[in-house]
């Protein structure tokens, strides 16, 4: 039984209450539910009459529309969208590992700390290579320097 025929003023604001308290269960129960109760409304005006007693009778069977929205099942949570796999960003973390293995090379420990940081400021990618990239890179070439330096230090 499909009612669409408008019942009371007062059952009408009683199942926009309940529609609005609904908003958070899933969507089939929430429309399941809403529509059960429309038409057992429907039913029990049309055996007692359509009065003012009657609405608030049925309102009073039914109960407060916080303990029917209790009673119903949480909407399905969404899940966060996927980081995307950018592979820009893996051959930037691949570039500064490679700098990291091949540190006698400190030119592209420098390139790639450049790199990761052009790809940082334009906020495009995956921040959490580009963060790897830079911190890895970073490394590879303190460490190149400081070894370097080193050996400028023991030539003297």
């Amino acid at each position: 039984m499909n009612t669409t025929e408008p019942l009371p003023a007062l059952l009408e604001a009683y199942f926009a209450d309940l529609d609005r308290a609904l908003i958070g269960t899933d969507p089939r129960e929430r429309a399941e539910t809403v529509q059960a109760m429309r038409e057992h409304a429907a039913e029990m005006l049309s055996r007692y009459g359509e009065s003012e007693q009657t609405a608030e009778r049925v309102i009073a069977d039914f109960g407060p529309v916080e303990q029917i929205a209790a009673a119903t099942t949480s909407a399905p949570a969404t899940p966060a969208p996927a980081v995307p796999r950018s592979w820009v960003d893996i051959w930037l973390l691949v570039g500064s590992i490679v700098s990291l293995l091949f540190f006698v090379f400190p030119f592209v420990a420098i390139a790639m700390l450049v790199w990761a940081i052009l790809r940082i400021r334009q906020h495009k990618g995956n921040k959490a290579l580009q963060r790897a990239a830079l911190w890895v890179s970073a490394v590879s070439a303190v460490f190149a320097v400081g070894l370097y330096g080193l050996h400028v230090i023991s030539i003297l």
